[in-house]
């Protein structure tokens, strides 16, 4: 056997032993304890003739086991005489229910004959130690033309003095209607066998990130909780215990018994504790904001409170908290400045963040000081944050980090967005936190599972898996990653945004590993490392007059592509453009009748992958008289196609058909349009391809009105934006525009606006000016 021969051998035979290496610290798979059923606790059939413990919950309602009201059987449970939308039938199920234990409710609801369809909803009502809570388990749209199952999964977390569950209209104050068939039933309690059996995550990461979760006190409450949380997390956060509505809710009266349970949990497992958070624009009392008579304080008085309230909390736990959220979610890319006009905005500007992170630093210089927000992955918030934070760098305020929250879905984004999230902030020297991880099952509010579809496990599992190995390149930057929440049963996405089933973490409701654990081991063990992206699939080239569109599928572990063009097949390409962050392209520097040959390749750090397969176009069609022929041209298209709400969104490709390149620093284009109410305006730029801060705009009100026209928008670029090529382009600008109060516009009537520009084209009611000199379009008369 040659060399070469043996080559493939030796390398398979390599890899057999490194696995074989690996399979008794992660492929032990421990055998699952086999159900063997739920336990039915009670069941209401109402066969008997009586309505069986259940009860009006305001004294009002009528029930009665009525002919007229059976799914099944003889009887079911007719409900009329309700007089608020609360009234209902209820059933104390208090003496049944056990800490740590995990049960389902079933009903089947119907309405009268007649009766206009109604949402139902099946809630529980809970009393505990701090009052009462209502929570809405399961609801489903309702008729009387058939019955609809309610069915929900509760787990016990909490001692409760009573809990009920119940069924009520919410859109019906007199609504009658029949439940039959009601089930309580409790889940098998498999133990927390598991815990112990399954390799732990914080092991598996030694050396490359800590490993964290939120949680909730209640958990610390039953031994198996316990038991998940030390076994697989070095790092922990307290999820609400630490907010100023809890620490602090009267001024200068601090509450620290939940605050002390959750730090000193974190404490004595020896794991490093995240505080979350100090300064944030929810769960803030009112009290902060306002004097004695209902009116905003001054930033003076603010401040006070704001230094007060940090220095009260961090010197608490001083020596116990490695990290602080400084500030939460203060961005709105919507805003000129990108900040959330929120109460500590209205009162302090934005000096108020400055003043958080100085108080903080000046408790204890040795903690790690977070910024932490939402939709970092998004170019416009992404951008505004970053502003932000070079604005605070540029002022010495210490910040240490940013947190990327990263509550994400099966269906978006995409990983390249994520990732090129990660690589924008690490140029800037800060740590990055992925601080509340948890990947969603719904693409929309509208979708709900009663159990969580098998495909869907896979599809979850692949994700988490490609997104450990994102976070796994960038170990220079990413020091902490925390879950928000260590299983399915502890996760906010069963109440918001809407009441369902959800299942976006690592672990099941009765703490059992999923195949997204396994996956998340999988992605730290390759023994490959990091990879580059594989090629990408799916490229097709739609064809127009003067544009070629390209599309393909977006590939896993990919930060950027490049786009590459031939007018022969095979090539030899020249780059159109290397550094594409999304899956479309649009070449407009073509020429109609002429055949041209696309091939896109996918990079990022590790490198670029291999390219796609040829995609061929030949751009046809009249020419325009709109689209005259220059040097520097402009192309324009819809980014909305609504010309009646609240926002104008152009978006525009500057083209230089010349022989040189041209500088952007000299150009800028403008936008005509009717304001339709005068009011302040704000500009954004949502993306641009030679980056979002080298965009500006400013706003023009015509002395003397025009056709279609009494003000403009003019783009300005930054030095920064660079040159356009010879034969290049700009790549897209996506704008928009609203104004202050949020009021309509009626595009239809702007001189600019072409409701029939779906895909860019060259359009002359764009104007662009080279050095203060019109060079493309017309203006209006």
């Amino acid at each position: 056997m040659s060399n070469r021969q043996l080559y493939p051998f030796m390398k398979a035979l390599k890899f057999l032993i490194i696995v074989s290496l690996l399979l008794p610290l992660y492929w032990a798979k421990p055998v699952q304890a086999v159900e063997t059923g739920n336990t039915l606790l009670q069941q209401s059939d109402f066969e008997d003739g009586t309505v069986q413990q259940w009860v009006g919950r305001g004294g009002v309602e009528v029930l009665a086991a009525n002919a007229a009201a059976a799914r099944s059987g003889a009887y079911g449970l007719a409900v009329s005489g309700r007089t608020s939308t609360w009234h209902g039938p209820s059933l104390d199920v208090t003496s049944q229910l056990e800490i740590g234990q995990t049960y389902e409710f079933i009903g089947w609801v119907k309405l009268p004959a007649g009766a206009a369809n109604a949402n139902i909803s099946m809630s529980l009502q809970r009393t505990l130690p701090a009052g009462t809570r209502y929570e809405n388990i399961a609801s489903g749209a309702v008729t009387a033309s058939g019955w609809t199952k309610l069915q929900a999964t509760f787990k016990m977390l909490e001692p409760a003095t009573q809990v009920a569950v119940y069924f009520e209209v919410p859109g019906s104050a007199t609504a009658s209607f029949y439940l039959d068939d009601f089930r309580f039933e409790r889940q098998p309690d498999l133990g927390p066998i598991i815990i112990e059996d399954i390799p732990s995550l914080k092991a598996a990461f030694a050396g490359k990130f800590l490993i964290g979760s939120a949680f909730t006190n209640d958990e610390l409450l039953t031994v198996p909780d316990k038991q998940l949380l030390s076994k697989h997390f070095n790092s922990v956060t307290p999820g609400n215990v630490l907010k100023w509505d809890s620490t602090e809710p009267q001024e200068n009266v601090f509450n620290f018994t939940e605050a002390d349970a959750a730090v000193a949990f974190g404490v004595q497992n020896g794991q490093q504790v995240r505080g979350h958070t100090l300064v944030w624009h929810s769960q803030t009392p009112d009290w902060v904001f306002r004097d004695a008579n209902g009116n905003l304080v001054s930033k003076a008085v603010l401040y006070a409170r704001m230094q007060n309230h940090i220095q009260t909390v961090m010197e608490r736990y001083e020596g116990k908290i490695y990290a602080w959220d400084v500030v939460n979610e203060v961005i709105d890319a919507s805003q000129p400045d990108g900040l959330r006009r929120s109460l500590w905005y209205q009162i302090a500007g934005e000096e108020y963040i400055e003043k958080a992170f100085e108080f903080a630093h000046a408790v204890d210089p040795t903690v790690k000081l977070f910024i932490n927000d939402y939709n970092t992955h998004e170019s416009a918030k992404s951008q505004a944050l970053y502003n932000l934070i070079t604005r605070l760098q540029a002022k010495g305020v210490p910040v240490d980090g940013v947190g990327h929250q990263t509550h994400i879905s099966l269906y978006y984004p995409t990983l390249a967005e994520i990732e090129s999230s990660i690589i924008k902030f690490k140029a800037l020297g800060l740590e990055t936190h992925i601080t509340e991880l948890d990947i969603s099952v719904y693409s929309d509010n509208s979708q709900a599972y009663d159990t969580f579809p098998a495909e869907l496990k896979q599809r979850q599992a692949n994700l988490y898996k490609a997104l450990f190995q994102v976070f796994l390149r960038h170990t220079d930057t990413v020091t902490n990653v925390t879950l928000w929440g260590k299983d399915d049963a502890h996760t906010w996405l069963r109440t918001f945004p809407v009441t369902r089933n959800n299942w976006p973490l690592l672990f099941d409701e009765r703490l059992q590993s999923k195949p997204a654990y396994w996956s998340v081991l999988e992605a730290v063990q390759t023994p490959e490392g990091p990879l580059v992206p594989a090629a990408p699939t799916g490229l097709t080239a739609t064809a127009g007059s003067m544009q070629v569109q390209l599309a393909w599928n977006a590939v896993a572990g990919a930060t950027s592509y490049t786009v590459k063009r031939a007018t022969t097949s095979g090539g030899p390409y020249t780059t159109l453009s290397a550094d594409v962050s999304g899956s479309v392209y649009n070449d407009t520097a073509v020429t109609n009748g002429t055949t041209y040959y696309y091939i896109i390749q996918a990079a990022n750090s590790a490198g670029t992958g291999a390219a796609s397969a040829e995609a061929v176009a030949t751009p046809s069609g009249t020419t325009d008289p709109e689209q005259p022929s220059g040097a520097l041209a402009v192309a324009y298209r819809l980014g909305d196609n609504n010309a009646g709400d609240n926002q104008l969104k152009p978006q525009f490709i500057i083209k230089n058909n010349g022989t040189t390149p041209v500088a952007m620093s000299g150009l800028k284009i403008r936008y005509w349009y009717t304001i339709d109410g005068e009011k302040q305006q704000n500009f954004f730029s949502d993306y641009a391809q030679v980056g979002n801060g080298h965009v500006s705009g400013s706003f023009v009100k015509l002395s003397t009105p025009r056709t279609g026209a009494d003000y403009y928008v003019e783009l300005s670029f930054g030095s920064g934006a660079g040159s356009i090529p010879a034969g290049g382009t700009s790549g897209e600008i996506h704008t928009r525009i609203h104004k202050s109060d949020w009021t309509n516009f009626s595009e239809t009537d702007d001189y600019s606006f072409n409701s029939t520009r779906t895909t860019y084209a060259d359009y002359t009611k764009v104007t662009l000016y080279q050095n203060g000199n019109l060079v493309w379009g017309t203006e209006p008369s």
